[in-house]
């Protein structure tokens, strides 16, 4: 496959990776634009190929966030921790009682309910960002096994700080199940199919959950503990 790591892409073209994307090229705040080659959002980069490997390392990648458990973690590694160029942590961005989506067996499991306990976690929201802040001169990519719960949910966050329009966030989202429709390695399986969607009512619930309760992405980020300084250097990565 021929692919330029010096080129803007929306979604990078990977072998074995189906929903590698950029947040970058999106209209935020005060006139400008989120950039590329600062954030990667991802699904499980377990089984890539080589090429896909250093394609994403000449791409920029300097950090890599694992939201996944840590079983997950250690029973499917993600490759790029074996460059010494990459930084790579384990930071599992779950909630007391549900660890991944497709764990869940209950027909009665709100998905809405799942992405507003993943914002009140706020300890771990702080950790996040503070990894990041501690990696602002190259490009982060953060990832979980479909690229579409938590990882959508950290996504959000990030945008939203940098001031990008709800519709934006939203779509962002939603176009999750368009890449990994299918991608049978990553379905949630049989009795959890409603859950291999990404429907724009469950990040809604999340993003209209900061707003509401906190009045912006900036007062979530506060308090989630982090400073205006933090918050100030998280925008400027992006923007």
């Amino acid at each position: 496959m021929k692919r330029d790591p010096f080129n803007d892409y929306n979604r990078l073209p990977m072998e074995k990776a189906y929903n590698v994307r950029e947040l970058g090229g999106y209209a935020a705040r005060k006139g400008k634009i989120t950039c590329y080659h600062e954030f990667l959002r991802s699904d499980s980069l377990y089984g890539i190929t080589k090429e896909d490997e250093e394609f994403l390392i000449e791409y920029g990648v300097e950090a890599v966030i694992d939201l996944r458990g840590e079983p997950e973690a250690v029973n499917h590694p993600n490759p790029l921790q074996n460059y010494e160029e990459v930084d790579y942590i384990n930071l599992p961005f779950i909630t007391d009682n549900v660890l991944d989506m497709r764990e869940v067996k209950d027909k009665g499991f709100d998905p809405c309910k799942f992405y507003v306990n993943l914002t009140e976690y706020k300890e771990m929201v702080a950790e996040l960002m503070r990894f990041i802040l501690d990696h602002r001169d190259g490009c982060v990519l953060f990832h979980c096994t479909a690229g579409k719960d938590r990882t959508g949910v950290l996504a959000m966050i990030l945008l939203g700080i940098c001031g990008v329009s709800r519709e934006d966030i939203m779509a962002n989202y939603e176009v999750s199940f368009s890449y990994l429709d299918q991608n049978v390695e990553v379905h949630y399986g049989e009795g959890l199919e409603e859950l291999n969607n990404s429907k724009r009512e469950w990040i809604a619930a999340a993003y209209d959950h900061i707003l509401e309760t906190y009045g912006s992405f900036k007062k979530y980020l506060l308090a989630c503990g982090l400073s205006k300084k933090e918050i100030r250097r998280i925008r400027k990565k992006l923007l």
